[in-house]
């Protein structure tokens, strides 16, 4: 997990905080990634060593189970939508729900709510952490 946020993060340059913490409390490996950028997204990823893994990006909380090795791509699909800026929100915080696109398609995550066309919704879109640096 800790390894697809740096690589990913590696090509924007120093662009965010990035911590790896072990949480006693949840017995969970935590990675918070926090942009410099004040209008990007947030990330956090939280896994159990076993199969679950809970990922918030903004005021959105989604869970990815079963999550195991296999499951490393469709992460690192997430944190390059999430880098990218490739993310809308729709409130309210608690349970917002979210649009990520990935180069895979159109992810939907977060909580359900009842049917309203997405076009009603006040909607937050997330800027990208920064430019890709080019590495030549």
């Amino acid at each position: 997990m800790l390894d697809v946020v740096q690589q990913e993060l590696a090509a924007y340059g120093d662009v965010a905080d990035t911590q790896h913490v072990w949480g006693e409390s949840p017995e969970m490996w935590f990675v918070e990634v926090q942009p410099v950028n004040r209008r990007a997204a947030p990330l956090s990823l939280a896994f159990d060593g076993c199969d679950l893994l809970n990922v918030n990006v903004g005021a959105t909380w989604f869970e990815v189970f079963p999550f195991g090795d296999d499951s490393l791509d469709h992460l690192r699909a997430i944190v390059r939508a999430v880098l990218a800026g490739r993310v809308e929100e729709a409130p309210p915080r608690g349970s917002a729900f979210a649009r990520l696109y990935t180069e895979a398609g159109t992810m939907r995550v977060g909580h359900v709510h009842w049917a309203l066309p997405w076009a009603w919704r006040f909607v937050r879109r997330y800027e990208p952490y920064g430019d890709p640096v080019t590495l030549g």
